[in-house]
């Protein structure tokens, strides 16, 4: 794909901003496909109540939302920890 200008704009990410852009992509999926499978089993506004209050719509989808940033975010940490490790390898294969 060239611009306008003619200059080829799929590389013009630093090796820095193509690792962000995968792990934080990539931590995305994994997260997304966490969290369906997680609440398949779980029902969040179910759990610890016996009688469901008129907002239960409201808690569960504040759980979905809760649930799918602590998998994001944990993803997150175990991407970036594995980059940093291939990372290093490499300097130090040098």
């Amino acid at each position: 794909m060239n611009s306008p200008g003619g200059r080829d704009t799929l590389h013009d990410w630093s090796p820095v901003r193509q690792t962000i852009a995968v792990v934080a992509w990539c931590s995305f999926i994994a997260a997304g496909i966490e969290t369906m499978g997680f609440f398949a089993y779980l029902d969040p506004a179910t759990v610890g109540c016996t009688q469901l209050p008129p907002e239960a719509p409201a808690i569960r989808h504040a759980a979905y939302a809760i649930g799918f940033f602590f998998f994001w975010m944990s993803t997150v940490v175990a991407a970036s920890l594995t980059a940093y490790l291939l990372y290093s390898s490499r300097r130090a294969g040098r």
